[in-house]
């Protein structure tokens, strides 16, 4: 009554009746949200779960699971996700959480954000990139950060040196 074939590594079950490209696995296999070669999406994007992109995106994208990037793939936006594979083009700035992957092909324009990344030889990458937390963005830590955590320890916390001034009228 009900399709309960399951390939041994997921916990999703798999669609019989899906076409594949090239008689392989079909790509859209475990992806809960696929922007297919040829479609044009505009605006803002979000996903609970794991999305391909293979066409074209402008506005922002903000996924749940894994990004996956085509090869032929070109977004005009910022994204965030937790994961992301990235084969294509994306112009604008991109929060990974955990794992960032930039293939050969990959091409960003604008700053990077990941606690992990994965660069390939041929990927070109034109903006900051920060790695380590992606809490908080690379601008933004430098705009929080204020004059007293710029003085040298000894000065901070009321440990001030007299100057000039005030040593010679304490003598």
């Amino acid at each position: 009554m009900f399709n309960n074939n399951k390939r041994p590594d997921s916990p999703y079950p798999t669609e019989p009746s899906m076409p594949s490209a090239g008689g392989g696995t079909p790509l859209t296999q475990n992806a809960a949200t696929v922007i297919a070669r040829g479609v044009k999406v505009e605006g803002e994007f979000k996903s609970q779960g794991d999305v391909v992109i293979e066409g074209e995106v402008h506005g922002s994208i903000n996924a749940a699971g894994t990004l996956t990037v085509g090869p032929e793939a070109q977004i005009y936006a910022n994204v965030i996700t937790e994961e992301a594979v990235i084969s294509g083009a994306i112009d604008g700035n991109l929060t990974v959480k955990k794992q960032a992957v930039l293939h050969a092909s990959a091409q960003i324009k604008g700053d990077v954000t990941a606690e992990r990344i994965t660069v390939e030889a041929g990927a070109v990458m034109e903006g900051k990139v920060q790695i380590g937390s992606p809490s908080m963005p690379a601008s933004s830590k430098q705009k929080q950060e204020s004059p007293e955590h710029s003085k040298p320890q000894s000065q901070q916390a009321g440990q001030t040196k007299p100057t000039s001034e005030e040593h010679k009228s304490g003598q």
